[in-house]
């Protein structure tokens, strides 16, 4: 890891090109050590006395270092730790490693116009086990300042969108060489969990609601995209949730419902709407005086 940790550190750097150029020659290391790692071999269950200097629970601990080089594992669980530093530019830089940015400046090397993402780079990762090491990492303490409580709010926003724009949340090819029950990249519990979880932050704090519920909306956009077995089920699982379990109105899920029925106008929008809307089709007349009390309430 001696190559790639003073890269952790211009991460948090100030300057954008910098930041950017250090996310390239990690994410180029890590590609180099993932390809000299060998095949796992069958072999009996890891021990239970490894140290867990990550402070995540052995599970995922486990299935990380299993297919991927120490490097690889080591850096998923830093960057995962790193969104929640308050240091400089720590956590877009650190995002950055982990999802993609997409530059049109002209005057950027050309180098820098598509900044490699890890997560869409490795095919050697799941959702559930990306999406347990951002929850770990994130729980709130009862002694946490407010500062603190807003870096890992924020923490599990970043990382959430992550999984989301890298792809992997809903990936549908098998982790390759893989033993274990759990072989698949992306899976309905886990893309359930995201959305929960986006819609949890939302209700938790009204400062972080219209990027919560944006980045439901990234979800939606990836799920209506995707080719995975458990397309219908997460549909279904999301519309549940989103008007049976989560109830409120607000301007943003006033907004996603109408991508929602255009993506997918032959669910029953009648069950769903009613009783605050008289008519599926939210723009109609009866339902404009509706549609004015939810704009009204920001």
């Amino acid at each position: 890891m001696s190559t790639t940790l003073p890269l952790f550190w211009h991460l948090s750097s100030a300057s954008k090109n910098e930041r950017l150029d250090a996310s390239v020659k990690l994410i180029s290391a890590l590609e180099h050590f993932q390809s000299q790692k060998a095949a796992p071999a069958p072999s009996a269950e890891s021990s239970d006395d490894d140290d867990d200097q990550d402070n995540m629970t052995s599970k995922f601990k486990d299935n990380l270092d299993l297919l991927n080089a120490q490097d690889v594992s080591y850096s998923i669980r830093r960057l995962i730790r790193g969104l929640a530093s308050p240091r400089e530019s720590s956590r877009l830089g650190f995002a950055v490693a982990l999802t993609e940015v997409r530059l049109s400046v002209s005057h950027f090397p050309c180098h820098l116009l598509n900044t490699p993402q890890l997560l869409s780079r490795l095919c050697t990762v799941t959702c559930s086990q990306v999406m347990g090491l951002i929850m770990d990492s994130t729980k709130h303490q009862g002694s946490m300042k407010g500062q603190e409580e807003r870096d890992i709010l924020f923490a599990r926003l970043f990382g959430i969108s992550s999984i989301i724009q890298s792809g992997l949340a809903v990936r549908a090819k098998p982790i390759p060489n893989s033993s274990s029950s759990e072989n698949s990249a992306s899976s309905l519990e886990c893309y359930d969990q995201i959305i929960s979880s986006l819609l949890s932050l939302g209700d938790e704090k009204s400062w972080l609601r219209e990027s919560a519920w944006f980045t439901v909306n990234l979800a939606v956009d990836a799920l209506h995209e995707s080719e995975v077995a458990w397309k219908e089920k997460a549909v279904e699982k999301t519309l549940h949730t989103l008007f049976t379990t989560h109830s409120i109105w607000s301007t943003e899920k006033l907004a996603l419902t109408l991508k929602l029925q255009d993506f997918f106008p032959e669910r029953n929008w009648k069950g769903y709407l009613s009783p605050v809307f008289k008519n599926t089709d939210i723009l109609s007349t009866g339902n404009l005086a509706t549609v004015a009390k939810i704009l009204k309430v920001l």
